[in-house]
């Protein structure tokens, strides 16, 4: 979609999360940021965020680091850490000091910190791990670029661990020197139980890492799914008898909704005529269709405006014109995974149904717990439904696109 031809310098329905430079765009949570904020205004902060996909934990957590950044509290390099599937010890630590270090050459007058022996030999201990990284065939340092757990493949252990860990407290002493009260504040993402990381990867990791987040002016914003602090009381112990405060971020206000569109119109807009090409009541819409998750909302627009023609003849996208495009994207989507008749009428039932079990299914469509178990086995693996667990039992729920398809209520 190309924005410009509707009078906007960039794309005002993005689904990247806030960073320092988009401030602006940041609505809604007063509570938990009046909260959060003052949390933060002390030192050797461990807080914990969770919510669904899609409500905006990365962008709350970005708000809270570069606001408190501004304020000297904190030294926050610029980009989270997004810990992936199958991460050693030493990997992380790399990874975070190789970010923290990137985050200081950026900064403005920094010459008393890059100038600084500790400094030079975190950096070229730093860029050491990356060539060994790099000849191993893992970029590790993109952040969340592409280091998933292979068998018989064993990340490569350049330096301890504990070695590392005094490079991190080197550099946090810099920072804290150069003016930033409390030190230095870390923000590790993609702390998704079963969705990224199985239970025993998500243990040892922040096992492991729990003696490293007590390195005095070492600040950490954990974020995670729905579930994260429970998973932290119930099997980490030892961190979770030191976590600060705990938030669960539900999503944004449907009465808010308005008022973070208008702040995205504002931002990017070239001329204050500028209007979206999108009534407020699709918006709305689709809030309620998505259970309010934002990432989803915004995607669904763009994919509705690559589909419908605005020009003369559609100035603007209404409901009644995009309801019954949704459901045809839906179901395009859909049909892509290759499902099965049986598949497909197992999952209609499930959207209308939700939540549910597999031996609650078994017993409607009157087929055994064993078939069903494995269709939604197969509707798991094409990511047409997800499972929450609840104890023992495990609960199906259907993804958007499956809502958007066969849902009888919208």
């Amino acid at each position: 979609m190309d924005w410009q031809t509707f009078g906007f310098k960039d794309d005002p329905l993005k689904t990247s999360p806030i960073t320092r430079s988009t401030l602006d765009l940041f609505t809604g949570h007063k509570e938990e940021v009046s909260l959060c904020q003052r949390v933060l205004s002390s030192r050797n902060v461990r807080l914990v965020i969770e919510g669904a996909r899609g409500v905006g934990t990365t962008s709350f957590a970005n708000y809270l680091r570069f606001n408190a950044e501004a304020k000297k509290l904190y030294f926050t390099p610029r980009i989270e850490i997004k810990v992936e599937q199958g991460w050693r010890l030493e990997t992380l630590l790399s990874a975070i000091i190789s970010n923290f270090i990137r985050g200081i050459e950026l900064l403005e007058n920094n010459e008393s910190i890059i100038s600084d022996k500790r400094f030079i030999e975190a950096k070229a201990l730093s860029s050491r791990i990356a060539e060994t990284y790099r000849s191993f065939g893992i970029d590790v340092f993109g952040f969340g670029g592409s280091y998933g757990q292979q068998e018989g493949v064993t990340q490569p252990i350049i330096v301890s661990s504990s070695t590392l860990g005094h490079h991190l407290e080197d550099l946090i002493h810099l920072v804290q020197k150069a003016g930033y009260i409390h030190g230095a504040l870390f923000q590790l993402n993609n702390l998704d139980v079963g969705e990224i990381h199985n239970e025993s990867e998500m243990k040892y990791i922040l096992n492991a890492l729990r003696d490293y987040t007590q390195i005095d002016g070492s600040n950490w914003i954990f974020v995670g799914d729905k579930g994260l602090r429970k998973f932290i009381a119930q099997h980490v112990d030892r961190l979770d008898d030191i976590i600060s405060h705990e938030v669960t971020l539900n999503p944004i206000a449907v009465d808010d909704l308005p008022e973070m569109i208008e702040r995205r119109v504002k931002f990017f807009r070239e001329s204050p005529k500028v209007e979206l090409p999108i009534e407020n009541e699709v918006f709305t819409y689709l809030y309620h269709i998505t259970q309010g998750r934002l990432r989803y909302v915004f995607g669904l627009v763009s994919r509705l405006l690559n589909r419908l023609y605005v020009g003369e003849l559609t100035d603007k996208i209404t409901v009644d014109l995009a309801k019954p495009m949704l459901a045809m994207l839906g179901r395009d989507r859909v049909k892509r995974a290759d499902i099965t008749e049986n598949e497909e009428n197992i999952l209609s039932y499930v959207v209308n149904n939700v939540p549910m079990t597999a031996s609650q299914i078994a017993k409607v469509v009157d087929k055994s717990s064993q078939y069903v178990g494995r269709v939604m086995t197969s509707l798991v693996e094409k990511k047409l439904v997800s499972v929450q667990r609840d104890g023992r039992d495990k609960f199906y729920h259907p993804s958007i696109d499956a809502v958007i398809a066969y849902s009888k209520n919208l």
